[in-house]
């Protein structure tokens, strides 16, 4: 029976051998690429062949959004090889990464990428990545790197990324962390930002027995024989005081215990040596101020009445007592007449309230931004310190409408100042800012910003973003509109060469550096808004900082102008 059944196989295979000649299996179809793929790589292709940086990642956003391995490649490779602009770029790609490839089938490939590229730069790219592997492959490498990795940077990183995670075992990074702590101080706040950050995205958990465990060991850091920096130890107080709702910022660990175990602590007697900072009447605690001012020529436009009180002093300031502080009843109001006006009396009565030993400085943004020439770092709120700084604000003059040209007129209708809102200029700036003064690149882990830089922002802003450090002159595309300043948004005709603002004029892309800025930092932002600010910005920004805005008087809320246009 065998052998026929292989005679009959053998014959049906010669027989059927001259067809398979004659007509070979056919190949394969190319598979299509997915829809909408092909339009988004040819906007890509268009984009990056032009010269403004919003435009590339314009182009590059696009391509993301397809969600495809031939996108993820080709964006791989700009991250890896752009020389235009390459640190703002591998931050954008990174968070490109982690909004649109967060699926199973890309985690090799961004593991890839992320072990190719492992510099101070390259963090975010590592925090990105990390949360996507611990969410769709599983968190064992992610934790063993948390634990041992071969740099601070890599730990802290996966910390964050574990807190981000749907997963969040914050027991298994946070605890090892704390058991074997660093001694130098750059890398201490460095692991202290993340462990933060973690523990505060997961505070709905806080009764969750591993969550608590996590918990403890962090509160474990405030103790004496760990020998933290007060400012450490306020960061920690602060997160400590959000999650378990304590009653005052204690920089012990006791009452962190106690208030875990019983649920309830006494917060301490009032101190009447004890003052809060304030500015514009928002009361904070910290150790380090930085105050963001808004000096663009909106801020020469006379106040709104609803600015002033209605009640009050309008000759002069009252009568202080000896040793009494100032406070916002004492504007002088007769010298309060523009916006600036007004930034600068609140600054003055903020400054003399801090006590000899916080640190502040002040950083102006207009179409660029800097610090004063009197505290071009973190410097010491002495009397002398304070008075140089009073001084240099004093001398600080608008040039009103006035004694402008015409031509000056049509671009700056309201004065002159410092020219446009460049508010990311400003606050990246205030994040970068250390003790000598500002750290230029990689900021957000760099080891003298991390322990020298400030703890609290004040971001005061009258207007929209509408200019950036990345403006560039290219050639008209035909499209957009054209308006003569992206400030008041006033319409031009077009021509032939066409200025183009960069893309952090666009609320989605400032709010997302901020958050790269302050990932490790735990910055606490507080935001005042004037006449036309963009209070939606404001709100967001002053949440994610964990801060308060505020908006000065009780004025008809505007829309932004000019946000997103072309400028000649």
């Amino acid at each position: 029976m065998v052998l026929p059944n292989v005679r009959c196989l053998a014959f049906l295979g010669l027989a059927l051998a001259p067809c398979l000649a004659q007509n070979p299996p056919a190949k394969p179809a190319p598979a299509e690429n997915p829809p909408g793929f092909d339009a988004a790589l040819a906007r890509y292709k268009e984009c990056k062949a032009r010269i403004p940086f919003r435009h590339h990642t314009e182009g590059r956003q696009r391509l993301a959004e397809t969600r495809t391995m031939p996108a993820l490649a080709l964006l791989s490779n700009d991250y890896a090889t752009t020389k235009v602009y390459p640190e703002e770029t591998r931050y954008m790609l990174a968070s490109l990464f982690g909004k649109n490839f967060d699926n199973g089938e890309f985690v090799d490939s961004l593991v890839a990428l992320r072990t190719a590229n492992q510099k101070p730069v390259d963090t975010w790219l590592w925090v990105h990545s990390l949360r996507i592997q611990t969410d769709r492959v599983g968190d064992t490498e992610v934790i063993a790197l948390a634990q041992e990795g071969k740099s601070v940077l890599q730990r802290a990183a996966a910390i964050a990324a574990v807190g981000a995670s749907r997963l969040a075992n914050l027991k298994a990074v946070i605890v090892p962390t704390c058991v074997n702590f660093p001694k130098k101080e750059a890398e201490r706040m460095l692991l202290l930002g993340a462990m933060s950050g973690a523990l505060w995205d997961n505070r709905s958990r806080v009764n969750d027995t591993e969550y608590r465990d996590a918990l403890t060991a962090y509160i474990g850091l405030l103790g004496d024989d760990v020998g933290l920096s007060h400012t450490a130890k306020v960061q920690m107080a602060r997160h400590l005081q959000w999650i378990l709702k304590g009653p005052a910022l204690f920089v012990n660990q006791e009452p962190w215990l106690e208030l875990m175990q019983r649920g309830e602590v006494k917060a301490p007697k009032p101190s009447h040596t004890v003052v809060a900072p304030r500015f514009f009447g928002v009361e904070t605690e910290g150790e380090r101020f930085c105050y963001v001012v808004d000096m663009s020529d909106s801020m020469c436009r006379p106040i709104s009445p609803s600015s002033k009180p209605q009640t009050g002093p309008v000759t002069g300031p009252k009568v202080k007592k000896k040793r009494e502080l100032m406070d916002e009843s004492d504007l002088p109001w007769h010298k309060i007449n523009t916006r600036w006006d007004l930034a600068r009396e609140q600054l003055r009565i903020s400054l003399l309230r801090l006590t000899p030993d916080k640190h502040f400085s002040i950083v102006w943004f207009g179409t660029e931004s800097g610090t004063l020439d009197s505290c071009k770092g973190m410097i010491k709120a002495t009397k002398g310190n304070v008075d140089r700084v009073i001084a240099e604000l004093d001398s600080i003059q608008a040039k009103m409408p006035e004694k402008l040209s015409p031509d000056e007129r049509v671009v700056s209708p309201d004065g002159k100042l410092r020219g446009k809102t460049n508010m990311h200029s400003g606050l990246r700036r205030a994040y970068g800012l250390a003790g000598r003064g500002f750290v230029d690149t990689v900021a957000y882990v760099d080891p003298e910003a991390l322990t020298e830089g400030c703890d609290t922002i004040f971001l005061l802003s009258d207007g929209a973003p509408s200019f950036d450090d990345y403006e560039a002159v290219d050639k008209d595309y035909g499209e957009g509109n054209v308006v003569v300043d992206q400030e008041y948004g006033a319409g031009a005709a077009r021509t032939p060469q066409l200025r183009y603002p960069g893309p952090y004029v666009q609320d989605e892309w400032l709010v997302e550096d901020v958050k790269r800025m302050n990932a490790f930092r735990r910055i606490r932002l507080h935001c005042i808004g004037l006449g036309e600010a963009n209070m939606d910005l404001l709100r967001r920004l002053s949440e994610m900082g964990h801060g308060e805005v505020f908006a000065v008087g009780d004025k008809k809320k505007e829309e932004a102008k000019g946000a997103g246009g072309t400028q000649k």
